[in-house]
């Protein structure tokens, strides 16, 4: 008996202490401390796939709502990973102002409520208030409620410093930062096609206040090339990794004022298609960006990699079709560990809308519209009603990797004039 409430009192007492907040400082000239050693943020947008993350080398994961987020913040202690939490923050909309006190006091009382639910979690590492709700930066009211926000949030958590994440820092943004939120302990910056040149822009702007890329990866669907009917055309999964590798290096890599980054996505997501931003397939296969953040966290090879896929051709992607009409289309892939590899071809319309909670939703492949699949090359028929469409390639190996490339098609009626 003596024996059994020894015990138990052990688990309590030890289960109080795996419950107390691990103190994040900043160290000027340093960077942060999280219980007192040098911590870089080697993170992750999502909260998936989090063994995969482990072991390449990632050490957190990124939320952008408080939603479910005691469950991330436990499965991340689990991993030795921790978790920088976001705060929902309203964007100026008909329905919510930041010149409207009534609106912001309740924005307020919530955000404090989220702060005190989960100060105290081992887990935690920053507290970011707002993801790219700060429109073009004009709006005074804003940044004075972002500073009352982080005023409050400091007061009520001091162990965790607090920052915003702007969809870039133009020079607005910038202004409105630094004349009314000292209590940003940083800022956060989501940029994708022009992190290799953050540096630069940010010492030619003269900011000199700590940041962390909070969103890198591919190029955007808004910064590529189109089609002639202005369709966005998605490079392969090995050339996003190229565009991940260059941006880290010249970007995060260096240090400095900049504390680490979060690739996006660690997991899958429809935007724009379904493959742009994932780093994972939406059947749980890795791609070639998973290798390149290996080789930058850990400075090694992965053990495996995922297939490269390095053409793929089609006369449909070159010009409007008729309904119901042939093509065909012919790739080019291999395995650099010499895996076999299996092609997987699929026609869907393109991104049909937003649902109630603005997400993108997802598209459904069209079987019908595959005739033959010959390994490397397709035959198929058109879809029977106009619009815009995507023909998807992936090519996976035998250990859940793979290779993602897809092009547009334009859908005419029979007899239609169609673009040359």
């Amino acid at each position: 008996m003596i024996r059994f409430f020894v015990t138990s009192l052990t688990l309590i007492i030890s289960a109080h202490v795996a419950a107390e907040a691990v103190p994040v400082k900043i160290v000027p000239g340093v960077g942060i401390m999280r219980g007192g050693e040098p911590y870089f943020v080697k993170g992750a947008g999502g909260d998936e796939h989090l063994d995969e993350l482990v072991a390449t080398g990632g050490n957190s994961i990124r939320t952008w709502t408080t939603n479910g987020l005691l469950e991330i913040l436990d499965n991340g202690q689990e991993r030795g990973l921790t978790v920088c939490a976001g705060i929902w923050l309203e964007p100026e909309c008909s329905w919510f102002s930041y010149r409207n006190t009534e609106h912001c006091e309740r924005q307020m009382e919530r955000v404090k409520k989220e702060v005190v639910a989960y100060r105290d979690h081992p887990a935690l590492l920053f507290w970011g208030i707002g993801n790219e709700a700060e429109g073009d930066g004009n709006n005074m009211a804003y940044w004075i409620q972002m500073e009352r926000l982080a005023k409050a949030v400091k007061e009520l958590d001091p162990a965790h410093p607090t920052f915003t994440a702007l969809a870039g820092l133009q020079p607005l943004k910038i202004a409105g930062l630094n004349a009314l939120t000292p209590s940003l302990d940083f800022v956060g910056i989501n940029t994708y096609g022009a992190l290799h040149a953050l540096r630069d822009y940010l010492a030619r702007e003269g900011w000199t206040r700590p940041w962390v890329v909070t969103e890198y990866g591919a190029r955007g669907f808004w910064e590529s090339p189109r089609t002639k009917w202005g369709a966005p055309i998605e490079p392969f999964s090995g050339a996003k990794a190229d565009v991940v590798r260059k941006g880290y290096e010249a970007a995060i890599a260096p240090g400095g004022d900049c504390w680490g980054g979060y690739v996006f996505l660690w997991g899958q997501k429809q935007e724009a298609t379904s493959t742009w931003f994932g780093i994972f397939t939406e059947s749980g296969e890795s791609t070639a960006v998973r290798d390149v953040m290996h080789e930058l966290w850990n400075g090694d090879s992965p053990p495996d990699r995922a297939p490269e896929l390095t053409s793929l051709t089609s006369d449909a992607a070159k010009k409007e079709i008729e309904a119901g009409s042939e093509f065909t289309a012919q790739s080019e892939a291999s395995d650099p560990d010499g895996d076999p590899i299996t092609y997987h071809w699929t026609v869907s319309p393109e991104s049909s809308g937003r649902d109630k909670n603005g997400k993108e939703r997802p598209t459904k492949p069209l079987p019908e519209c595959v005739i033959t699949v010959e390994g490397p090359s397709a035959t198929f028929h058109a879809p029977t009603k106009p619009g815009d469409y995507r023909v998807h390639l992936l090519v996976t190996d035998s250990r859940k990797r793979a290779a993602t490339g897809n092009f547009p098609i334009k859908v005419t009626e029979k007899g239609a004039d169609r673009v040359k």
